[in-house]
């Protein structure tokens, strides 16, 4: 294992597990708001939240104009190059350009709220909970665009601590008296609202003690406006593309369906994403370091890197994958109640288009550093327009409702990771797949298979599931050393890994090396 590698690992194994770390907890407590609202609201209310939820994300991200990226990268070079003055210029346009679009984003949302409830989803309980939900399109650019600019002068702890959780925490916190003392279902919206109020004020605050003052008249400032558009407009469609494909299947279920499909279809969305999000936290931290390896010109270390991670992401994800598809009635009672039977087949398709997109790894990253955006923005396109013609047909016309969302999702994003892997093999022949990924995959396949075969015709109770997991993860990890899938790059993350539980790398390869009986060279 060269050094080279050995360095990228190691940085990318930190980076990777304080972000994960905080998506972790972030999604913990995510879900426990969803837990609450789907054990305290009717399918129809949970169907109506899911529908306002996805507008408001798609109106807040094309208010944000794409500067979440833009303002990231000018900062960076010019703190790089010593031009404070200019990162500052950057720094009050941005947030000059975040308060204006998002103010106006806010009107629009407010003004339009009667047209989209009854005209594109003829849903007219829906207007109220816009008008409410469009105050928090503002907060939530500006808390992002802070965010971002922080993230430019390297520091990337205060998106983990409040974006990805202080927005959670706070809205749980402001919901649970909503549903302690019994208040109307319009109360989640303002306690939604009023949590972004508070993430805003409080980045704000964090962001002026850090990096200065907030936006005022500078003669710089505005020199950085056009460039800062130019640069992020592109990027935003990039960001509405992967947006598309988290909400298009809810929009329209909405649009074509009921509030009631909406919301079972809900439930096992909010599952079937915990999938993506081992491949999210390596994407957030990967893209820096593969920008440096291909500066350098040290393609064979990219290539190689990008084939170790992508195993050890897969690693994460299979067992959750195991769980969700094999056992997702029993997991959706777990959590959720008897009330959404029906969300299990949707479940089951999704994780499996979930799973594709964690295997393919982070070629889109990879194609990114490589310059490609507009190849990204075609097959994203092409993705995105192939899940919304899939969506109208399986769900309106086939009628086949949650399940024609859930095929549809899935089907565009094998397309798409599908897409992305072969431009970016054309363009350097570099791919995820290896020998040391596909045997023990293909092993714990069907370890899993067995496992399920044997306890399916069991009335086993749902507390079983920790067993099931456990069974399966000690299946993979003996299916890494039955088929001798260890390579050195492998075992130097897995020190890194048990020397924050405390083993030592002595003790890891004297282990590993005893499993191989003395065929430890290629390791050592």
């Amino acid at each position: 294992m060269s050094g080279n590698v050995t360095s990228t690992l190691k940085a990318a194994a930190k980076g990777t597990t304080f972000v994960f770390t905080g998506m972790a907890v972030s999604q913990v407590l995510w879900f426990t708001t969803k837990l609450l609202l789907v054990r305290s609201l009717s399918k129809e209310d949970l169907g109506i939240y899911s529908l306002i939820l996805a507008l408001t994300s798609i109106i807040a991200l094309l208010a944000s104009l794409g500067l979440w990226q833009g303002s990231t990268r000018y900062i960076s070079i010019f703190s790089g190059q010593g031009k404070k003055e200019d990162a500052d210029a950057v720094r009050r346009s941005t947030l000059i350009i975040g308060a204006i679009a998002g103010g106006g984003a806010c009107a629009l949302m407010f003004l339009l709220s009667g047209v989209l409830s009854r005209s594109l989803f003829y849903k007219p309980e829906l207007s109220a909970p816009l008008m409410i939900m469009s105050l928090s399109v503002p907060a939530y650019v500006m808390a992002m665009n802070i965010a971002s600019v922080l993230r430019g002068y390297g520091s990337i702890s205060p998106t983990v601590y409040f974006i990805d959780i202080g927005q959670p925490f706070f809205f749980l916190l402001f919901l649970v008296p909503v549903f302690f003392f019994n208040l109307p279902f319009i109360s989640v919206f303002y306690s939604y609202v009023l949590s972004a109020a508070v993430i805003c004020a409080l980045i704000a605050h964090y962001g002026r003690r850090k990096a200065g003052p907030g936006p005022s008249p500078s003669p710089g400032a505005d020199n950085y406006v056009r460039e800062l558009l130019k640069f992020s407009i592109p990027v935003l469609s990039i960001d509405i593309m992967f947006l598309l494909f988290r909400w298009v299947d809810t929009l329209m279920l909405g649009r074509y369906g009921t509030a009631v499909e909406v919301g079972a279809y809900s439930v096992g969305v909010s599952l079937a994403v915990l999938l993506n999000l081992p491949l999210i936290a390596l994407g957030f931290v990967y893209l820096p370091i593969a920008g440096e390896l291909y500066a350098k010109n040290r393609m064979p270390d990219l290539a190689r890197t990008y084939q170790v991670l992508t195993k050890w992401v897969l690693a994460v994800t299979l067992p959750i994958f195991f769980i969700l598809f094999f056992f997702p009635g029993m997991t959706i009672s777990f959590l959720f109640g008897d009330r959404f039977a029906d969300s299990v087949l949707p479940l089951r398709i999704l994780s499996l288009g979930y799973l594709f997109t964690t295997f393919m790894g982070t070629n889109s990253m990879l194609l990114l550093v490589f310059g490609l955006s507009r190849a990204v923005m075609k097959v994203s396109a092409a993705g995105a327009l192939l899940d919304v013609l899939l969506n109208y047909f399986l769900i309106k016309h086939a009628g086949l409702g949650t399940a024609g969302a859930s095929l549809a999702t899935s089907i565009s994003l094998i397309a798409v990771g599908i897409g992305y892997s072969f431009v970016l093999y054309r363009h350097s022949r570099i791919h995820p797949v290896s020998a040391g990924c596909l045997k023990p995959a293909i092993a714990s396949v069907v370890s899993g298979a067995v496992i399920y075969a044997v306890v399916r015709g069991l009335a086993l109770p749902f507390w079983m599931l920790p067993v099931y997991f456990l069974l399966y993860t000690g299946g993979y990890v003996a299916s890494l050393f039955l088929t001798r899938s260890l390579d050195d790059e492998d075992v130097f993350l897995l020190e890194q890994v048990l020397s924050r539980a405390g083993i030592g790398p002595e003790m890891t390869r004297r282990v590993i090396g005893k499993i191989y009986k003395g065929n430890t060279g290629k390791l050592i």
